[in-house]
């Protein structure tokens, strides 16, 4: 119920603020996550009641995952998108990350830290392989990617919070497909995501779904996504602080 009204919340504000958007030329930052969050909700309705009726582990029906998302996303998605913005996404997301040497670094280093992150996971499950009783990580390890989160917000909201959020928007779509993926056993990565993902669970993932990556994320991005103009702006007083208090 807390995710289901703090979603509803989210939605409400950003389409309030895509209603409020000046006519003309469309600002991606008005439109982006609206869109994306509208198209993650309507592919987990989607599936959701296509696989109440099939086997959505075999590769028949992975192989209509795949081709949904792709029909969907590209057929549906970007065309409103680009309809909104009035350009194609691509070539404004191209020019978008090209327009400074910063946000090539920035990209540069947020990249070394997923590696990292992923090198984290795959040690941890090498361990496990060789010892049968390790069924879960410690809580330090998982703390972790806590700390790994904190190392890629910092830099971005203090350099470039336009290319944070974007970047936030990108990461939440795709924490997203892939908990679908595991969720659904989508073949070929679906089983493999449930083995490696099991060590890292504790009490709070106790259900069906992993959802503690996507509370983590939303709790550092949420006052990025809800105030872009006030997060991008030179802020002074107290209100310095409103970027960082995902990360506070």
């Amino acid at each position: 119920l807390i995710l289901l009204g703090g979603f509803s919340f989210v939605l409400n504000q950003l389409i309030k603020r895509s209603l409020n958007a000046v006519g003309g030329k469309g600002d991606p930052m008005d439109y982006l996550l609206l869109v994306t969050l509208v198209a993650l909700v309507l592919l987990g309705i989607i599936f959701s009641a296509l696989f109440f009726f099939m086997d959505s582990s075999t590769w028949t029906s992975s192989l209509f995952f795949y081709m949904m998302t792709a029909v969907l996303g590209l057929g549906i998605f970007v065309p409103w998108l680009q309809y909104l913005i009035k350009r194609h996404p691509l070539f404004w997301l191209v020019e978008f990350l090209v327009q400074s040497n910063t946000r090539l670094y920035l990209l540069a280093f947020w990249t070394f830290l997923v590696l990292i992150a992923c090198g984290v996971v795959l040690f941890q499950n090498s361990k496990r392989s060789t010892d049968s009783k390790k069924l879960q990580v410690s809580t330090v390890t998982r703390k972790y990617f806590h700390f790994l989160a904190v190392v890629v917000y910092i830099p971005g909201v203090m350099f470039d919070r336009a290319l944070l959020y974007v970047a936030a928007v990108v990461c939440l779509a795709v924490f997203v497909l892939l908990e679908y993926v595991r969720y659904f056993r989508i073949k070929p990565l679906g089983q493999t995501l449930r083995t490696i993902l099991t060590l890292f669970l504790d009490e709070r993932d106790s259900g069906p779904l992993i959802l503690s990556h996507i509370c983590l994320l939303l709790g550092l991005s949420l006052p990025v996504w809800l105030y872009p103009r006030l997060c991008a702006a030179s802020l002074s007083g107290p209100s310095t602080l409103l970027p960082y208090c995902g990360v506070l």
